[in-house]
């Protein structure tokens, strides 16, 4: 699986995602976990600039014991 571009499509709403910036808002990772949410309101400089410009799905919770893990 790759990045997806968020020119080329956003997450489901309320989905948590990774998501990556080429800014360094988050130092050298330039990622965290948010939303499509984050997406369209998160935006830098006169022109509004998105500052998230991929996203990736986050992997299913881990299930133990036959439960997910909290």
């Amino acid at each position: 699986m790759e990045w997806i571009s968020i020119q080329d499509k956003l997450p489901e709403d309320n989905r948590p995602v990774l998501l990556f910036t080429p800014f360094e808002y988050f130092g050298d990772l330039h990622t965290c976990v948010g939303n499509s949410e984050c997406i369209r309101k998160c935006s830098s400089g006169r022109k509004k600039t998105p500052v998230f410009t991929h996203w990736f799905p986050l992997p299913e919770a881990p299930i133990t014991n036959n439960r997910i893990c909290e």
